[in-house]
């Protein structure tokens, strides 16, 4: 009998598959200080001089040679929800040389904020959101460091002071959405993965105010913005 030869085909059945496009434009730009820099006198120590110096520099304006505004807080205004916090991210906030370190910064509302002292003073670190007290904490060895995630419920900005250290000043801005950041020693700020829209773009400086432009995201690439602060009128 003469053999047969079954032949078995094997057929892949490969499901059809949405490729969505998560690419979204980036919002990039620059901070500049128009102006001559302020002449502002330092910051009189009036407590720990031993270890904390007579005097500080005064950081409310710091530019550079090119104009470039540091620790400005740019961000969308009325911003879509995008992306949820990531419950795992820390943001320091360090009590350093007499001084908050950064001294603006900026988080999603979810992140974690620790603040830290790296000094070997009591510090004690008052945070305010308008009036009300946030979070006030006691920093009383070099090392300590407390989480105050939980005390911050809503955003805003949170003006931080220490009540051992009158002169000590930071900012806390706190955001239900991801569309933010704040410019760097160049003045420089990039705010990615923005969806595309027509958005109210906002600059805030701690004395120089608010700015504002209206932009135009479209669905890829960057939008180049640049803001200018000036000499405040009296």
């Amino acid at each position: 009998m003469a053999s047969k030869m079954l032949t078995v085909v094997l057929v892949f059945i490969v499901p059809l598959v949405t490729i969505i496009d998560l690419q979204a434009a980036s919002v990039v730009g620059e901070v500049k200080f128009t102006d001559a820099p302020p002449m502002l006198p330092g910051i009189k120590v009036t407590k720990d001089q031993d270890y904390c110096g007579e005097t500080l520099p005064n950081e409310t304006y710091v530019i550079r040679s090119n104009g470039g505004l540091k620790n400005v807080v740019v961000f969308i205004e009325s911003a879509p929800p995008g992306r949820a916090a990531d419950a795992q991210k820390e943001n320091f906030l360090y009590n350093e040389g007499c001084r908050y370190t950064p001294r603006v910064m900026a988080i999603q509302r979810g992140e974690r904020l620790r603040v830290k002292s790296n000094d070997p003073k009591l510090h004690i670190p008052h945070g305010y959101l308008g009036n009300r007290t946030v979070f006030n904490l006691s920093l009383p060895f070099k090392g300590t460091s407390i989480d105050a995630t939980s005390r911050i419920r809503q955003p805003g900005i949170l003006k931080v002071v220490c009540d051992t250290h009158a002169w000590m000043l930071g900012f806390v801005h706190v955001f239900d959405h991801p569309y933010f950041a704040v410019t760097d020693e160049q003045g420089v700020f990039s705010i990615p993965d923005l969806p595309a829209g027509t958005y109210l773009l906002k600059a805030w400086h701690e004395d120089g105010g608010l700015k504002s432009q209206e932009i135009i995201v479209p669905d890829r690439g960057e939008v180049r913005i640049t803001f200018e602060f000036g000499k405040k009128e009296i």
